[in-house]
């Protein structure tokens, strides 16, 4: 499996460290490896690739993304998938003709206790969620708003796990690293999913601990899915960015379609 990785940052070295990337592209010379100073350079250099991963600064996403899928690469881009709905539909739209795949990182799908939820809460079951995404400031020469950088998880998970269907709100800010997620069921009952520290509480009593299991990784998952089962090869990303556009900057209320 030959990947090449554009953006050899903190995501980028994470990437590279699991997937062992033929090829790097990155501002800043990578020693002992196929190193290319840009996209461009990597697209002449016309070599084939099982998939190309973007983790470039946001900004770039759109750019970077529409000239690799011009030249027929496979592309898993870093979320979000660009800063615009429209051009995200501009993407969808070239990698669906071209029958390639486009993909937006979406770890938090393969996180196990998220799994747990999908396969034993049912949509009609809960009545409203209410989220915490809090995480460091990235260390960068440019401002993000946090909604796009935090919040686009959160938005992710719900079209994921329950199709739009039901209410949610998200609370993201820059600040002490949390992420818990509060499902309130029907039946007065309270899930509490705390995905930072791998833990499941039902009622604030019962609690399983995902810490102390066998953990997978969630980016081998979903590279794994991408590449052998074709797995969601082209979502609707466009949705969920629009979503973020139409946010506050700090609450993020999502009403069930």
């Amino acid at each position: 499996m030959d990947i090449a990785i554009i953006g050899f940052g903190k995501m980028g070295k994470i990437y590279d460290s699991l997937l062992n990337g033929k090829y790097i592209v990155d501002v800043n010379p990578v020693m002992n490896r196929i190193y290319f100073s840009n996209v461009d350079e990597f697209i002449d250099y016309r070599q084939p690739v099982d998939l190309v991963i973007v983790s470039t600064p946001i900004q770039n996403h759109y750019e970077i993304v529409k000239k690799l899928l011009m030249n027929d690469y496979n592309v898993l881009c870093e979320k979000p998938l660009c800063f615009s709905s429209n051009e995200a539909k501009i993407l969808e739209n070239l990698a669906q003709k071209r029958k390639l795949i486009l993909y937006q990182s979406t770890l938090e799908r393969y996180n196990r206790i998220v799994q747990f939820l999908k396969r034993n809460i049912k949509t009609h079951e809960i009545k409203k969620i209410k989220s915490y995404r809090f995480g460091l400031k990235p260390q960068r020469d440019y401002s993000i708003n946090p909604k796009f950088d935090l919040g686009i998880h959160d938005i992710d998970l719900w079209f994921y796990l329950f199709e739009r269907k039901i209410p949610w709100q998200v609370n993201v800010e820059y600040g002490k690293p949390r992420r818990e997620i509060f499902v309130y069921l029907k039946n007065g009952n309270l899930i509490k999913l705390d995905l930072l520290n791998k833990m499941f509480t039902f009622n604030k009593t019962s609690i399983m601990d995902f810490s102390k299991t066998h953990q997978n990784n969630p980016i081998l998952d979903m590279v794994f899915d991408l590449l052998f089962n074709r797995m969601a090869m082209n979502e609707k990303w466009s949705d969920e960015i629009k979503a973020l556009e139409e946010a506050s900057d700090s609450i993020i209320n999502l009403q069930p379609i």
